[in-house]
């Protein structure tokens, strides 16, 4: 019996370390995740602020041959 309780607290021990493992990685990626996210904003406003001063189909003033 008592072989066999350590070897479940020796697996025990492997998921804990597993598990810790796979967190740090999680962390890593949300991190990564918050980065990219951040980098698309800033490439949307870019794309806005170069966008805003194009004229529209209506404000366009119309060729003078009209």
């Amino acid at each position: 019996m008592e072989t066999r309780l350590e070897t479940v607290e020796l697996k025990l021990m492997d998921l804990e370390l597993v598990i810790e493992q796979l967190n740090q990685v999680v962390i890593r990626q949300q991190q990564s995740i918050d980065q990219l996210t951040t980098k698309l904003e800033d490439y949307k406003r870019q794309i806005e602020a170069q966008a805003s001063p194009l004229a529209t189909q209506a404000e366009e003033t119309p060729p003078p041959h009209y």
